[in-house]
């Protein structure tokens, strides 16, 4: 090798490793702990590096941690017996939200389709939930059991990408902002939801093994499963830790999950059932040994309404509680948003559905 071509990789090495450490002093500036950038390209006019971060934790702090902290901060709250009354008919009231995507950014001043998403507006969204709710309970009197069900992706991501990482998302909160309005937003409404006495029973399920948030969403979803169950003796918080989990209520079993996990998943479940995902769910349903005549799978993730039905099971995708992304708009056109209801009597597969839709902010 000659002397120039060795001087010149030595000028090459210089650079990329000094590239390296501004990378550092950059994250550093911005805010983003190095420890959460897991790898990276550095490149220049002769050569690439391709670094794996020797500092890097497993993308932010560890669930012990955090449920730490929250313990420190909510150990002086007494649960109270919330006292709630007896039920007038045998049927559960169940919401279901699904891809709140708190913290991203909608709106784009070249898109040809953009809308507006913050905090008031995610506050917006839950108050129609919570008025919804208040109908319905004023309208069928008081309920055996209220579920409150979060399908994932409730933080639209973190250090502005999914918590998968490599996936970028264009976002208008920082990590601390969207897990403040999360947590913060979404724990007054359920207290709210819970003081309206409605039913004899609550359940609030989330299923927190999802791509976008990740165990940061699962950390905002603790914290308020530790508030509520040191606010109340009364009610049941659970965070769904699987990617994908099954509950029964009377005579119906609803099989829970995002559609796409925080890690393994290479391909999201469908928006319409296919040969395969009749497979899968038909041993997931032999392996649990559910035997409930009316077995429902229910998930989030694709931001889409869509329904279908075999004899074993239905199938039922929700659609998201956040408006379209500027990349779905400006690839798909306008969609929508939203959540819904059921009205699911306890020993019968009459179930009342209902898809509510909110009005897309433009301004």
């Amino acid at each position: 090798m000659g002397k120039s071509i060795r001087k010149r990789l030595k000028q090459d090495e210089a650079e990329l490793v000094d590239n390296y450490r501004r990378i550092k002093k950059e994250a550093e500036a911005e805010g983003i702990p190095v420890s959460s950038i897991s790898s990276g390209w550095i490149k220049n006019q002769h050569a690439s590096l391709h670094f794996k971060n020797p500092l890097f934790d497993g993308g932010g702090i560890s669930r012990d941690t955090i449920q730490e902290w929250i313990e420190d901060s909510v150990k002086e709250l007494k649960p109270r017996k919330l006292n709630l009354p007896k039920p007038q008919k045998k049927q559960a009231l169940r919401a279901v939200i699904s891809d709140c995507h708190v913290g991203m950014n909608p709106y784009s001043e070249d898109a040809v389709f953009s809308f507006r998403y913050n905090e008031k507006i995610f506050q917006n969204h839950l108050a129609h939930l919570f008025g919804t709710l208040q109908k319905e309970i004023d309208y069928h009197g008081i309920f055996d059991t209220i579920f409150i069900d979060d399908l994932g992706d409730g933080i639209d991501g973190y250090n502005g990408e999914t918590t998968r990482m490599g996936h970028k998302l264009p976002q208008n909160m920082s990590n601390k902002e969207s897990w403040k309005v999360y947590a913060d937003n979404k724990l007054k409404t359920y207290i709210d939801i819970i003081n309206l006495k409605g039913a004899n029973k609550y359940v609030f399920r989330n299923a927190v093994n999802c791509n976008h948030s990740g165990d940061w969403g699962w950390s905002a979803n603790q914290a308020i499963k530790m508030v509520l169950e040191r606010l109340y003796f009364d009610i049941e918080f659970i965070n769904i830790i699987k990617a994908v989990d099954h509950f029964e209520y009377g005579k119906h079993t609803f099989i829970i999950t995002h559609g796409k996990d925080k890690a393994t998943m290479t391909k999201n479940w469908p928006l319409h059932m296919n040969d395969k995902l009749k497979n899968y769910v038909r041993q997931y349903i032999d392996h649990y040994k559910i035997t409930s005549p009316y077995i429902h799978v229910d998930k989030g993730d694709l931001h889409q309404v869509g329904y279908d039905r075999e004899p074993k099971f239905d199938y039922r995708n929700f659609m998201s509680f956040a408006p379209p992304s500027a990349w779905v708009s400006t690839n798909f056109g306008v969609s929508y948003c939203g959540y819904s209801t059921q009205i699911i009597p306890k020993h019968s597969n009459e179930i009342q559905h209902t898809d509510i839709f909110f009005d897309l902010d433009t301004n």
